[in-house]
């Protein structure tokens, strides 16, 4: 019959959509540097408490826990009334869990849900808890005596003050999925620094304690009880429900039936869990076992369970904290993408380009329009170009074209190389300035190839033709759309380009949140874009004076200076794009997608969903719906 609390239903359906948003900005918030030592409590409970045992029919979990040589697995056996794990006096041999599960229970239940980090393995002997593997393991031996409530899963637990760190993993698994803790303490191990932690973060999640004072000079220690309680009391901040003290008898312990002396009412606990006449000589496991069946069991259930929710919604140590780390560490980042986008911008003063190159994709495009006074024109200019070529060439002052290209394209790898140093030595000063862009490019300023990156370029360079195909689509589409717009001036486009060019174009590469661009050479204009106009020489010039007019042909230049802009600055934009697409595939890689990641963190969806969720929770706690 499912005895599982009302509010549980509300809970579960809430505990999984926050566990669905944590897991969510999980990643994330740890790239961003929001995770915190603290995180581990409150992780515990939602996923490995509330996640897992919210859900189902309530079952109570008892882990018997302790320092080393306390006596644990002997006590463990006892309640069992049945062998768990060997009891023996060498010190941290216990290293697995071992659960005592009642028969019905075993048959139905997820013991991987109830016991969550564990794989869940089949008992065979005493034996398997001292078994040698790093993997958390917990074995499961179903109960074979009838006795132990069907609500009740048993468990002995490693040490948890011993010197193998894996068993302290284990313990804390144990911790979290506990809701009754049975402390065994000696008078040597009831205020060490690993056990107070223990029992500390256990009262934090409000699990229920009884404690058990092992191995005692009885009756000769009993007054000892109380000093001994309080100091566990003030180290820890547990409030013991029951108190029970075990003489030390070795020829019981042979045996395997250590008594348990019930002295709660005489310590003035509160409430005694299993309160009863006591026995003057002392209580065996299995009746103490008999007394757990007649509590309330789902009332300790029901404290573990909002204990481990108010750990989870805690303002400054649970979920909320985290939250509001992981949005200030977001506008960190933030702040570090601006530095970066402000700081980083490389201008590349390209070397003049060719006029040639232009020259032939408007030629390309005039061919089809020419009429007869374009084709007078073009002899005569192409005759004297080709004149004053051979005679350059002749005189030794003008090398041909393909050595013009070779020379251009030279200065230009040249620049490209330059501009690319100027930008990692500014991604350096900017790194510099903020601790967040030190580590996020670490990789790239540390660890980077810089002479790999300059091969890598001009490797990239020489591939790149002068004149791509992109560009000649550009320059038709340009010069298309400027005879739409001016029918009657196109065929003094050719005088133009014969008295205009550009001297040296400049381009700016920069970083952006989206990664690295080539800012539009037509936006920097006083970079280097605006000087177009220049003389090439007295005999070209007077030719398209005398076919034009002077007046004329400073008409047409400056009509047509704003095309010949953006056919120049395409170009030049073009080359600066291989400098720009370099940095952010060959250098940066991901780095650019992945801070604009870490900025936007704190806008992330989940954020709020779990902020809405912890709201619901936490006015459920205040209205204490808890059944």
């Amino acid at each position: 019959m499912d005895q599982r609390p009302s509010t549980y239903a509300v809970w579960a359906e809430r505990v999984a959509a926050l566990c669905a948003a944590v897991e969510a900005l999980d990643a994330a918030a740890t790239g961003i540097g929001a995770d915190s030592p603290e995180d581990a409590a409150w992780r515990g409970q939602l996923f490995e408490k509330l996640r897992s045992q919210v859900a189902g029919e309530p079952v109570l979990v008892a882990a018997v826990c302790g320092g080393t040589n306390t006596g644990k697995s002997l006590i463990a056996n006892a309640l069992a009334g049945m062998p768990l794990s060997r009891s023996i006096l060498e010190a941290a041999r216990t290293r697995h869990p071992v659960a005592s599960i009642p028969q019905a229970f075993a048959s139905q239940a997820d013991m991987t849900g109830l016991f969550p980090g564990f794989s869940v393995m089949p008992w065979t002997s005493d034996d398997d808890a001292l078994t040698d593997a790093e993997e958390h393991l917990l074995f499961v031996r179903p109960e074979t005596t009838g006795r132990q409530p069907g609500w009740l899963a048993l468990l002995d637990t490693p040490d948890i003050d011993g010197t193998l760190r894996d068993n302290w993993a284990r313990a804390e698994l144990v911790r979290n999925a506990a809701d009754l803790l049975i402390a065994v303490l000696t008078q040597q191990k009831y205020n060490d620094a690993a056990v107070r932690d223990f029992f500390q973060a256990a009262a934090r999640a409000g699990k229920t304690v009884i404690v058990v004072f092992n191995m005692l000079e009885w009756p000769e220690q009993r007054p000892r009880l109380e000093h001994w309680l309080a100091g566990f009391a003030a180290g820890t901040g547990v409030q013991a429900d029951a108190v029970f003290a075990i003489p030390w008898d070795r020829q019981a312990a042979e045996q395997g039936e250590p008594r348990f002396y019930d002295v709660s009412e005489e310590l003035g606990c509160g409430k005694a869990f299993v309160a009863g006449d006591t026995d003057p000589v002392g209580l065996t496991g299995r009746q103490l076992v008999e007394r757990f069946a007649t509590t309330n069991y789902l009332a300790v259930k029901r404290d573990a369970m909002r204990g481990a929710l108010e750990v989870v919604v805690d303002a400054d140590r649970g979920v909320p904290a985290w939250l509001d780390r992981i949005v200030r560490m977001a506008e960190a980042w933030r702040e570090a993408c601006g530095l970066l986008a402000r700081r980083v911008t490389v201008s590349i003063m390209l070397p003049p380009v060719p006029r040639e190159l232009v020259w032939n994709e408007v030629w390309a495009w005039l061919e089809p329009k020419r009429s007869g006074f374009d084709l007078t024109v073009s002899r005569v200019y192409r005759v004297a170009g080709r004149g004053l070529g051979w005679a350059g060439r002749r005189l030794g002052i003008l090398p041909d074209q393909a050595q013009r290209q070779a020379d251009h394209a030279a200065e230009e790898l040249s620049a490209l190389k330059a501009a690319l140093g100027d930008f990692l030595d500014q991604l350096a000063t900017a790194a510099r300035e903020h601790p967040q862009l030190e580590a996020a490019l670490k990789a790239v300023l540390t660890d980077g190839d810089r002479q790999a990156w300059f091969d890598e370029l001009a490797r990239r360079h020489a591939a790149m033709p002068l004149i791509s195909r992109d560009y000649t689509t550009f320059v038709r589409e340009e010069l298309d759309r400027f005879e739409r717009d001016n029918p009657g001036t196109v065929r003094l486009i050719l005088t133009a380009l014969n008295v205009g060019a550009v001297a040296r174009p400049a381009v700016t590469v920069g970083l952006g949140l989206a990664g690295a661009a080539v800012v539009p050479p037509a936006a920097a204009a006083a970079g280097g874009l605006s000087v177009f106009v220049h003389n090439i020489g007295d005999l070209v010039a007077g030719a398209a004076a005398s076919l034009a007019g002077e007046t004329a042909l400073e008409a047409t230049a400056a009509g047509i200076k704003p095309l010949l802009e953006r056919l120049f600055a395409g170009w030049a934009a073009e080359r600066g794009d291989l400098l720009a697409t370099m940095i952010h595939e060959v250098v940066l890689g991901d780095t650019l997608e992945q801070l604009e990641s870490r900025a936007g963190m704190g806008r992330r969806l989940e954020i709020e969903q779990a902020r809405r969720l912890i709201a619901e929770l936490t006015a459920d706690l205040a209205r204490g719906e808890t059944a």
